[in-house]
């Protein structure tokens, strides 16, 4: 199924936001024109909830991301980007993801963990509702936690060689961060970009 018609400001606002953090103004801007979204240049959508902007700028925006940057250069950029995007959003828009209210406690590894999981599955449930009805899959396997996505947000119209789903990567390090204090290993073993039929990431639960 397609992405909903409009998105949320509030998710242009964290793009546009963190890549200029990493690219600074002229680099963003950069790929805003290489994107042909040259409307957003100095006027970046609001931080609200409002639905005002169309779900293909967002796409176009990280597809321009990736074609300016190419695959590799992307990697880096995106991953700060993702990191920054859940640390700005935990901070100034919780409810965004659901995730107003919501505290960590301390606890074992595996308490974290399995708390790691629950969070996951509260974005979850919100990012179904932010982006559409398509495939947002979840499991778990012993010491993983598994997410599938189709279609996909990152990466729809690209191809690639490698999966390019790095901004998905890093706002899930994010919560990483914000939970166990650390990073975790996260990789995307299966992108529409490349060919296959959904992206698959997969967390790793932390060693003691």
């Amino acid at each position: 199924m397609p992405l909903k018609d409009k998105l949320p400001n509030q998710l242009f606002n964290l793009a546009f936001v963190t890549i200029e953090e990493v690219l600074g103004k002229n680099g963003l801007n950069a790929v805003l024109n290489y994107a042909k979204l040259s409307q957003y240049i100095n006027n970046y959508p609001p931080n609200t909830l409002d639905l005002e902007h169309p779900s293909s700028d967002f796409t176009r925006f990280t597809a321009g991301l990736i074609q300016v940057l190419g695959e590799k250069g992307a990697r880096s950029v995106m991953l700060l980007s993702g990191i920054r995007s859940f640390e700005i959003m935990l901070r100034d828009m919780p409810g965004l993801f659901a995730l107003d209210g919501v505290q960590i406690e301390n606890g074992t590894t595996d308490k974290l963990f399995d708390e790691y999981v629950r969070i996951q599955h509260t974005m979850n449930d919100a990012a179904t509702y932010i982006f559409g009805d398509g495939l947002h899959k979840t499991s778990r396997t012993g010491d993983s936690w598994a997410l599938e996505i189709s279609p996909c947000y990152w990466c729809m119209g690209l191809k690639t060689e490698a999966p390019i789903c790095h901004g998905e990567i890093g706002f899930e390090l994010g919560l990483a961060r914000w939970i166990f204090g650390k990073d975790i290993k996260i990789e995307e073993t299966h992108c529409i970009a490349k060919g296959d039929p959904m992206c698959r990431f997969v967390s790793y639960r932390p060693k003691d």
